[in-house]
């Protein structure tokens, strides 16, 4: 015997299927060169089997009611929970749609999955999304002309989204944290609905507004530029007179500058990649740092 009271084993399959392509053109014409490449990965990620009985796995991360599913046939750790249609404007538009027992003008409307005329927070959520991008991607452009060089990267995903669990404590209209500029746009009245996406101001929280849904769902694709490159070479005759076989200065910017979509300080997030059943949680991960460097390199 081991000592272990608990014996731990697989009890499933996950299917990954996908493409990987790459290309790369290049050209010289005397002192001027130039090369481009660029590679795209598709990926299509499915569980196949979980154990004898095929029983779903529901996880929670973060918060009590954001859940994640793991269900055979589709991608593994998929978003789980209530679809957000907007905000109530009025009490007519409260009386004719389902809604929690608290709700008022002003709070979020949520779908009503099962048809049942009522929302519950088990049979009203449905997978919503998915962490997995469609493709990633990257490109790499290089130019040398009499002793310059330059190099740029470039990479970024898309289709992929983001849980946004900050938007929690930064746009809850609850008075608790400072919030982003969208409270600017919330419910205010029947005769200022403000943009119909952002619900009232509640310091009670009594309006389920705070409940995981897709309104903290966001889209994750981006496009970064992850380094330019600068550089020149002396020629050879100048580098020769100081017993040196090539010298180099060059100047570079790592995470230059972003393209996205994403309300969050870095699209890239990681709180919970260590659980694949949890992935795609972004409780404020901590920005990218732009670096700019300049240096030498020598050959001797």
């Amino acid at each position: 015997t081991t000592g272990f009271e608990i014996a731990r084993q697989n009890i499933g399959s996950v299917q990954n299927r996908g493409w990987e392509f790459m290309l790369t053109l290049r050209d010289r014409y005397e002192s001027f060169s130039w090369a481009v490449s660029g590679n795209l990965s598709v990926n299509k990620n499915k569980v196949l089997s979980l154990g004898s009985q095929g029983t779903e796995i529901i996880k929670t991360a973060g918060t009590g009611h954001s859940y994640f599913i793991t269900r055979i046939g589709e991608p593994i750790g998929s978003y789980y929970f209530l679809t957000q249609d907007g905000v109530f404007e009025n009490q007519q538009e409260l009386d004719e749609y389902p809604h929690f027992a608290n709700t008022q003008p002003g709070d979020f409307r949520f779908v009503d999955i099962d048809g049942n005329d009522t929302i519950d927070v088990d049979a009203d959520r449905s997978i919503v999304g998915s962490y997995f991008p469609d493709f990633i991607y990257g490109m790499r452009a290089e130019i040398s002309y009499a002793g310059f060089d330059l190099a740029i990267n470039l990479q970024g995903t898309e289709g992929n989204e983001i849980l946004n669990l900050l938007r929690r404590y930064n746009a809850n209209m609850e008075g608790n944290f400072n919030n982003t500029t969208e409270a600017l746009n919330r419910w205010r009245s029947p005769e200022e609905p403000g943009n119909g996406e952002v619900n009232r101001a509640n310091r009670k929280a009594t309006g389920n507004n705070g409940r995981t849904s897709t309104w903290h769902l966001e889209d994750g694709s981006y496009i970064r530029i992850q380094n330019i490159a600068l550089g020149y070479t002396l020629p050879e005759k100048w580098t020769k007179r100081v017993l040196v076989d090539r010298l180099r200065f060059y100047i570079s910017v790592q995470n230059l500058y972003t393209w996205t979509d994403y309300s969050g300080y870095n699209p890239e997030v990681d709180l919970y990649n260590s659980d694949a059943l949890t992935p795609g949680v972004d409780y404020g991960v901590y920005p990218l740092a732009r670096t700019y460097s300049l240096g030498l390199n020598a050959t001797f």
